[in-house]
Formats: C-alpha cells, sequence, structure tokens
C-alpha cells in the first residue's frame, strides 16, 4: 500500500541568497519522487514548497542542509496538505 504524500513549506535562513541555494535544492532532489518550487523571499530567506512522500520530503531537506549546512542559520518546516503538484522541482522567479 502506498503511503500518502504530505507537503512541506520549508523556509530556510541564513546566507542563502546569492550562493546557488536555489539550484542546489534542485539537484538534491534528483532521484527522488517530489515536486514543487523554491523561490528567494523579499527578507533574504529561501522558500521550498514541495510534496511527496514523509520519507522523500525528509530526505530531500536532509540531503540540502547536508550540502548547504555553512550558509544555514535555520530549517523551518510547516506541513501543509499536498495540492497534486508533479514535474519535479524548480526555481520559481
Amino acid at each position: 500500500m502506498a503511503v500518502p504524500p504530505i507537503r512541506y513549506l520549508v523556509s530556510f535562513t541564513g546566507h542563502v541568497q546569492g550562493v546557488g541555494f536555489r539550484v542546489t535544492a534542485v539537484q538534491q532532489s534528483r532521484g527522488l519522487d517530489v515536486h514543487g518550487t523554491v523561490c528567494n523571499e523579499s527578507d533574504g530567506s529561501v522558500t521550498m514548497d514541495v510534496e511527496g512522500s514523509p520519507s522523500d520530503l525528509k530526505e530531500l531537506v536532509r540531503r540540502i542542509e547536508s550540502v548547504m549546512s555553512r550558509k544555514l542559520d535555520g530549517t523551518v518546516i510547516d506541513t501543509r496538505n499536498p495540492i497534486g503538484r508533479t514535474g519535479g522541482v524548480a526555481i520559481k522567479k
């Protein structure tokens, strides 16, 4: 039986803009069944709005935190209801 998808709204804070953070997030999503967007916010944070299985979402956040650990001050995850996204993870302008 398949695990139902969930949605994460993740806020990354620290020195996360102008350092390839969004590209890294897209790269780290490869091989995972996750879908959504990652974008810069006006307050200097980066928001990732993604959905997929709980294990794939946890792995995506773990990968990003591992690769970008020197740039991160904090990660806040808010779990939401999925909205049926497809197409992988993309940078939202």
